[in-house]
Order: C-alpha cells, then structure tokens, then sequence
C-alpha cells in the first residue's frame, strides 16, 4: 500500500472518530438580559457546517437577540438521536438516517431538503475488473454502509436490473476508513461509496464507476427541528433556512473557496473536495410531494429488503406551515 493512501486512510479514521409569529428577539434574552442559545446539530462537510463557517446566521441570529451554540456529530443518526432528546433544536441528516430514525418509532419533523446530489454517490470498481454492468453483480462481493445512500442506491439498481438481492453478496463496512482499506485489499469486487470519499477514491485509486444516482437516487440531506422549537419559535426556524439558502447560493458562487473551508474541517486535501463540489448545487427546497414521494420508496425499498422493522409514512412526519418558509425558498 502507497505511503499515499495510507496517510489518507488516517485522515479518514482521525475524521471519523472526531467528527461525529411574533418578533424573534421579544423574548430572546432572560431575565439578566443574556442572550437566549438556539442549539444546532451538524456533520464536517455539509451543508450547516458550511453556514456555521461562513458565519451569516451568526450575525443574523445576534441581530435578533440570539446565539448559537455549534454541536458537532459523527453521524446523522446520532445527531437525530440528539433531536428526538431535545439536546439540540435544528440539525440535518441523510434521507437514509431519517427512515431508520422514524421506523424506530422516534419522532421527526422535517422541514426543508437540501437540493438532490445523485452524482455525489457511486458503485465503483477497480480499473481492472470484468465487472462492467449491474448485471455483472450477481455472485460479487459488493461493499455498501448499512441503510446507507450507497446501500440504497445498489438495491434500486438491483431492482432496475431484475435481479434478486439474495443474488448479490452485500458486505457492510463501517465507515469511510473501514470501506477504503478493504476496497484496496480487494475484500470487494464492487465499493460503495459517497462525495467526498468517492472523488477521494478517483484520486487514489484507479477506479470505473459501473453507475451513480443518476436517475436512481435523489441522495438528499434533509433539515429537521423539535415540536417545541418550531410551534415557539417559528420565525427563528424561519431565519435559519432563509440564511442557509444565502450561504448555499454563496456557495454556489464560492465553491474553490468552499472547498478549503471543508478541506481544513475535514482534515483533507482541497483538491477531491473541489471535484465533489463541482458536481453538485448546493440549496434548500420546499419539501413537496415528489420530494415526499421519493423519500417514501427509498423506506420502502429498505423495508422490502429487510432492513426496515416496519412500515413508515413519510408524509405523517411533514408537516410544515407555509410561514416558516422564508420567500428566498421556492
């Protein structure tokens, strides 16, 4: 193994382990006249860590009378953990971790998407492989993240293929570190993987993509808040995903300069971080009912394959007042 790719598995190991109606300022401060603290979640790399380092919710936030307190988590399903405990008010998460955290019978209140990023997530193989179309699958070694955008992404080509699932030999990794080091040891014909550990493995190891989201898989981060943060406190919910889409439209306009904000989060080199940002456009939607549709097949796709205990419905978790969707959302 290349001294190369070795120093980037560490870096990949050390990120993982550490990485894990009325006026809003009317009642923003306590009795001591100190600030009032809006606690929210994020994962280095995505899209509130790039708010947080651009810092215009910040000021925004304090214009009203707030303060934020910044929580970092290693992944979106302890993040929601941390949302359905009331640790923190706002965060983000994976549609995957969003389906497993509601068939787990825990709360959710979705209220906003992240634009779709189907090329941000991929089935690769090895320059060198036979392996040439999902139909090659059968009988191969496929590493995926369990419930991941990689694992769902699979399934649906499995299904658009005709082929079984029991036919494919699905092998779990469990992160980003994990998955690379068996990928270069050849424990898999086929990895499953997600921007930027993809773009990192286009540039470290000699790769063919077999497919991407395109037209599979939305691959969508979705925002969430608690009951008692969105019914008290609407127009502060409001601030928050009005500011997100001006720092994403920065981003937008910005994406060298994104790219070294995340490099220096995340520990890695600029340049994959470019290449994942160039192919993809960063924004906040509206959740509306194709969005909800989406959503609703990939837990059926993950209850169809076993993975689900039980059946959800999406649209029983959103449920979004009109007035909390600032006029720069469409």
């Amino acid at each position: 193994m290349s001294k190369q790719l070795l120093t980037l598995m560490t870096a990949l190991f050390v990120l993982v382990l550490a990485a894990c109606g009325s006026d809003p300022s009317a009642d923003a401060t306590n009795s001591e006249g100190e600030k009032e603290v809006i606690t929210i979640g994020y994962q280095k790399g995505n899209t509130i860590n790039i708010l947080k380092e651009h810092g215009n919710l910040d000021e925004a936030l304090n214009e009203a009378g707030y303060t934020i307190d910044w929580k970092v988590f290693t992944t979106g399903t302890v993040l929601l953990e941390a949302l359905n405990t009331d640790n923190i008010d706002f965060g983000h998460a994976s549609d995957g971790n969003a389906v497993f955290m509601q068939s787990g019978g825990h709360e959710l209140n979705y209220l906003a998407s992240e634009s779709p990023y189907p090329e941000g997530v991929a089935l690769v193989t090895k320059v060198d492989s036979d392996i040439e179309t999902v139909e090659d699958f059968k009988g191969k070694k496929v590493g995926v993240t369990r419930g991941g955008n990689q694992h769902y992404l699979l399934l649906v080509a499995l299904n658009e293929a005709g082929i079984p699932f029991d036919e494919v030999d699905i092998k779990f990794y469990k992160d980003a570190a994990e998955g690379l080091s068996a990928f270069t040891k050849d424990e898999f014909d086929v990895y499953g993987t997600w921007d930027p550990y993809l773009a990192i493995v286009e540039n470290t190891v000699d790769t063919r993509t077999i497919i991407n989201g395109s037209d599979l898989t939305e691959n969508r981060t979705f925002y969430f808040g608690t009951e008692e943060f969105i019914a008290e406190k609407p127009e502060v919910v409001k601030l928050i995903l009005e500011e997100l889409q001006n720092a994403d439209q920065w981003a937008n306009d910005n994406k060298t300069e994104v790219a070294e904000i995340l490099a220096a989060e995340l520990g890695l080199d600029i340049a994959p971080l470019q290449q994942a940002n160039d192919r993809r456009t960063f924004g906040v939607e509206k959740i509306e009912e194709e969005i909800i549709a989406s959503q609703q097949h990939l837990a059926d796709t993950f209850h169809e394959a076993g993975l689900l205990e039980t059946e959800i419905s999406i649209e029983e978790a959103v449920n979004i007042d009109e007035a909390l969707i600032p006029s720069n959302i469409e």
